[in-house]
This record gives C-alpha cells, structure tokens and sequence, in this order.
C-alpha cells in the first residue's frame, strides 16, 4: 500500500510522521523552557481539540483489526494478492498505515501535553513576575 507522504505523492508516510513527531518534540521541549507563552484558556481550548482528534483517531485502528483478519477475497492471483497486502497494512509493521496511526494518536496526546505545560508555564511565569513587582513595589514605598 502506498501511503502519501507531504502531498507529494513519492515515499511512504514515515519521513512525514517523523517531520511530525520532531515538530512536537521541539515544541515540547521549548514549551518546558518556558520560550512558549500561551493563553490557558486558549490553550485548554487547543489541547481540547487535539485529544477529540486522537479519540477519532484511536477509534479508527479497530478498523484494522477487520483487516488483519484473513479475509477471503476470492480465489485469483489478485484477489489473494489484495488479501495478502491487506494483511501486510494492517499488521503494524515499521511502514504500516496501522503503525503510522499510532505513531499519529501518540503524536497528538504528546502535543496536547505540550501545550497544556506550556500554559501552566506561562500562567506561573506570571504568577512569579506579579508577586516580583509587587515585591518590588513595596520596596520603593
């Protein structure tokens, strides 16, 4: 099965779930050195919506466990060929649509962490300025 990449259409999914997962890596990583400021409720909102894609999503691999089943399809070098593949796609190898999406769900949870972290981030770098000018303040009184 030939699973598109970047809308390319050469190669297999894999240099784009990778491309993904180091995206959100390096997010994640700025999110927790705090180079990331974002909106809690904003945040929430997004993180939100991420978790409702990767639920779909997860949803959607039990629709694989159809197809690791060997399904007879008919009794001609095709129709065993297609069985066969299908088999082959559903079965979780490293360049499977199976192993892709759930590469894809982890990807998701981990960006929905990401932004949620960095909102909390942001919301106690703001806690620690306010109580630092206010700090200040009374110095100056």
């Amino acid at each position: 099965m030939h699973i598109e990449s970047d809308g390319g259409g050469t190669g297999s999914a894999i240099p784009s779930t990778a491309k993904m997962t180091g995206s959100i890596a390096a997010f994640s990583a700025a999110a927790a050195a705090g180079k990331v400021s974002i909106n809690p409720e904003s945040a929430e909102s997004m993180a939100t919506k991420i978790d409702a894609i990767a639920v779909r999503a997860t949803d959607r691999l039990e629709r694989f466990r159809f197809l690791e089943q060997d399904v007879p399809l008919g009794s001609s070098p095709v129709a065993l060929l297609m069985s066969k593949q299908d088999r082959i796609t559903a079965s979780g190898t490293p360049t499977s649509a199976k192993e892709n999406l759930v590469l894809y769900i982890q990807a998701l949870k981990d960006l929905a962490a990401a932004i949620r972290a960095s909102a909390r981030n942001t919301q106690q770098q703001d806690t620690d300025n306010a109580t630092l000018l206010n700090n200040t303040g009374d110095h100056l009184t």
